[in-house]
């Protein structure tokens, strides 16, 4: 009898473990359009004029685990967007997410995907066939903070 609850169960696990890989394949292609790249940013911005590609600059302040929702409107038209989430206290960590007006996530960026860890993630969101018009999201949360850390986005 014990063996046959045994061979249930691992049954149920192996179906179980399956089932989440698959949903877990399907949620990371569904969530990440293709036509986006997303690359770190260079210390300046030589060549851009346009001050509608990035976020007004917003200061705010975040705690251990608390999560910070941003919005910036963006026009049609646009190639490039800019993001850049500053903190500069590198002993702290924050993640930042960021979403297309239509709801895709672009990924979860940390004090690294810019290639250095300084307090700051500078990225540039690419699209050839241009950036989604809209609302685009910016979810920062305070992955590793001690206190309060002060940041602008």
């Amino acid at each position: 009898m014990s063996r046959k609850i045994l061979f249930i169960i691992l049954i149920t696990l192996l179906f179980l473990s399956a089932t989440t890989a698959t949903a877990a394949e399907n949620v990371k292609k569904a969530e990440t359009p293709s036509d986006y790249t997303v690359v770190s940013s260079p210390g300046t911005e030589i060549g851009i004029v346009d001050k509608d590609i990035g976020i007004l600059t917003v200061y705010d302040t975040i705690i251990q685990g608390e999560i910070n929702l941003h919005e910036k409107k963006v026009s049609s038209g646009l190639n490039l967007l800019v993001v850049d989430l500053n903190w500069g206290d590198s002993t702290d960590s924050l993640r930042l997410r960021i979403y297309t007006p239509s709801g895709s996530l672009l990924g979860s960026y940390y004090d690294n995907a810019d290639g250095a860890v300084n307090g700051r993630t500078r990225l540039y969101i690419k699209n050839a066939n241009g950036i989604e018009a809209g609302t685009w999201k910016y979810q920062v949360y305070g992955y590793r903070v001690a206190g309060k850390e002060g940041y602008t986005i």
